[in-house]
């Protein structure tokens, strides 16, 4: 009896330590989580409105730019198929964030998986997707390290950057971004969304624009501006879904600890009483025994 009751005492005592460890990390996530949450929603509206703009300003005024529409130079002697894919990864550093990681890297595969390795590559932000990606073969062309607090437009910039030089160079035929779109606290959703070119342009209503000092200028700047902030935003989304993900974790395992505790309390009891029983039975068979 008392090597079994020291040993759920023992138990006890670890769970309790997970506890607190779980429950630390759930208010730590918490408060990061409503920090990027307001971050995200903040820029969204912008993010939104700014990809509209650009859709409709060149639907009406029929602008070819290669960012938008893909133009190849008359002595490109290549195949447009030979080209690679690029796809952006967002991930996170670091796991404990219940299905966060998993999620969005099965949702990058359900794009990877339509050609061979050979076709994509890959930017991680992240360690969890450039391990991801070396794991089953893919070339990483570059990897960034997870930001989950003070990121800012700067550190969006050379992934953008990056982007649009190699698809310029026709390095590339298409650029995806997959990440996870914040919901909600309790709603993260993965999702794939095309970079370059820009895809679903507004026709041409019959409506006249001026543009001035002159379509290349404006749109150039533009186009550059919007792609920049796009990626700006599929990575605060991230954060908010990979802070709000973990604490719902951590708060699930705080209460199955609290669960598992009250289990073990009640075995404890339980084996302490049949224990105590046992002895009672002991000490009044010796005394019978003793009279006769």
């Amino acid at each position: 009896m008392a090597t079994n009751t020291r040993e759920i005492r023992r138990r006890i005592k670890s769970v309790k330590n997970i506890g607190q460890i779980t429950k630390a990390m759930e208010l730590v996530s918490a408060a990061k989580m409503r920090k990027a949450q307001a971050q995200a929603l903040a820029s969204r509206a912008y993010s939104i409105q700014s990809g509209e703009l650009l859709r409709n300003l060149v639907g009406k005024t029929n602008y070819r730019h290669p960012l938008i529409e893909r133009v190849l130079p008359e002595d490109y002697e290549g195949d447009l198929r030979s080209q690679k894919i690029l796809v952006i990864l967002i991930s996170s550093d670091r796991g404990l964030a219940g299905a966060f990681n998993s999620n969005v890297l099965s949702k990058a595969l359900t794009l990877l998986r339509e050609d061979g390795t050979d076709r994509y590559d890959l930017i991680t932000i992240g360690k969890k997707g450039s391990d991801f990606a070396r794991r089953i073969g893919y070339n990483i062309v570059a990897a960034y390290e997870g930001k989950d607090k003070n990121l800012a437009i700067m550190d969006a910039r050379p992934i953008a950057q990056q982007a649009v030089a190699d698809f310029l160079s026709y390095k590339y035929e298409k650029v995806f971004v997959v990440f996870t779109d914040f919901i909600s606290t309790l709603v993260q959703k993965a999702n794939i969304i095309q970079l370059l070119p820009f895809a679903d342009v507004v026709q041409n209503n019959g409506e006249d624009v001026l543009i001035e000092p002159t379509p290349d200028q404006v749109f150039d700047n533009l186009i550059r501006k919007t792609i920049e902030f796009t990626v700006y935003q599929t990575l605060v989304e991230s954060i908010a879904s990979e802070h709000s993900a973990r604490m719902v974790a951590m708060r699930n395992a705080n209460e199955a600890a609290g669960d598992l505790i009250d289990d073990l309390t009640l075995s404890f009891n339980q084996a302490r009483q049949a224990g105590i029983t046992k002895e009672l039975s002991e000490i009044s068979a010796a005394k019978l025994a003793m009279e006769n």
